[in-house]
């Protein structure tokens, strides 16, 4: 197996990140995702923002390359895990798990309550895989204003079967590098 790099996106990442969200796309079930919306890729524009934050960060080969990635967005008191994809010659490999953590252990130092994310509730690599880490599904009720809006909008662009989830860093200790499921040190 190849040896992956998890880090801080560079400038000179982003360029590559569009088509690995696109390539990454082509994995779910045919008529999931609607074709209009598998090529509305993330702007350059707000990766390059992202990145200038350092909310942006990629897997990379022993070669430097880009082959996944993931970015957050702050919310207020919470951050979202607004993107996080790998190209499918890279998957399976633990890359998206160790991204997911790169992400929620950067939100948990960085003083957010909690984590939140969009994703489709019935496959096994999105709400499933988020439980698997401490993320929870939150019902109606529970929605921020944002993720509402978020999850209506959607459903207008065809996405159906979504869900919001979120991990709440509240309640634990700030000795404690393990907010979720799995020991973060050493990433």
């Amino acid at each position: 197996m190849p040896d992956y790099i998890i880090e801080l996106a560079q400038p000179e990442h982003v360029v590559f990140l569009p088509s690995i969200e696109r390539a990454a796309a082509e994995v779910f079930p045919a008529g999931m995702i609607p074709d209009k919306v598998k090529e509305s890729v993330m702007l350059v524009e707000y990766l390059e923002e992202a990145q200038s934050r350092g909310q942006l960060w990629v897997a990379l080969t022993a070669g430097d390359q880009p082959i996944g990635f993931a970015m957050v967005t702050d919310e207020g008191n919470e951050a979202m895990l607004a993107e996080i994809d790998v190209h499918p010659d890279h998957q399976k490999k633990g890359l998206g798990r160790r991204l997911v953590l790169e992400a929620v252990q950067w939100a948990y130092k960085a003083g957010y309550q909690g984590i939140s994310l969009t994703t489709f509730k019935d496959i096994p690599w999105n709400a499933p895989f988020y439980e698997s880490i401490g993320f929870r599904q939150l019902n109606r009720k529970e929605l921020s204003t944002n993720l509402h809006s978020i999850l209506n909008n959607e459903e207008k662009l065809g996405l159906t079967g979504r869900v919001a989830m979120y991990l709440d860093f509240r309640g634990v200790e700030q000795q404690d590098s393990r907010p979720v499921k799995g020991n973060l040190s050493g990433l």
